[in-house]
């Protein structure tokens, strides 16, 4: 089976969310987390082993990151599992995290990771046969990007697509994206030209998007 092992991870993200009912008596009411910055959240996974916290970063970030995850992706029933994995790696690495960019910076270095794992893993097993995303019903990715630029996108490397997607659909600056995919910032500007020019290229050929 296609990522086997991510059914255990599964299982122990849900061990890990049980702990929200350890120790009731020092912990918070959920209502009250929701007032935390994500950094704040971050740190109390991290020291305590919060399960409260886990929770409430898992379902503040489950949209974003999993449209992240599914642009990745060919097997769109594969993203929540992934989405898990990523979480589980939340939990274990925590106390890593230092402050030095920001949490959603540090989460999304995470996602991206996965994602190309992910990735790998699917192109290696496409031969024998698996359904892929155009055989499933697919969760909807992002309704402000027309049907035509998504499809300019898919075209684009893996390399270059993931630049583009970080600088427009989430807002990032090429420092927070060289450090999300773990390269040099004039790396990431020299991908981002070419993505970029490719992009322009492939639209310019298109009639539809060009209205003949």
């Amino acid at each position: 089976m296609l990522f086997n092992g991510l059914n255990v991870k599964l299982t122990q993200v849900r061990k890990m969310t049980s702990l929200i009912n350890k120790d009731q008596k020092t912990k918070l009411n959920r209502e009250e987390y929701r007032e935390f910055e994500d950094e704040y959240l971050i740190n109390l996974i991290g020291q305590k082993q919060d399960g409260i916290a886990l929770a409430e970063l898992y379902e503040r970030y489950r949209l974003t990151l999993g449209r992240f995850l599914l642009r990745g992706m060919t097997h769109a029933k594969l993203v929540d599992e992934i989405y898990n994995d990523v979480m589980l790696a939340v939990w274990r690495n925590a106390s890593s995290f230092r402050g030095d960019s920001k949490a959603s910076t540090w989460l999304f270095g995470i996602a991206f990771r996965a994602r190309m794992n992910a990735s790998r893993k699917e192109n290696k097993h496409n031969h024998m046969g698996d359904e892929v995303l155009e055989n499933e019903e697919a969760p909807e990715t992002d309704a402000f990007v027309s049907e035509t630029m998504q499809a300019a996108i898919s075209k684009l490397s893996d390399d270059h697509k993931v630049v583009i997607e970080l600088a427009y659909f989430h807002g990032y600056n090429t420092h927070e994206i060289a450090s999300i995919v773990d390269c040099p910032q004039n790396t990431v500007k020299t991908r981002l030209f070419h993505a970029r020019k490719k992009l322009k290229s492939s639209l310019e050929n298109d009639h539809s998007f060009r209205g003949e």
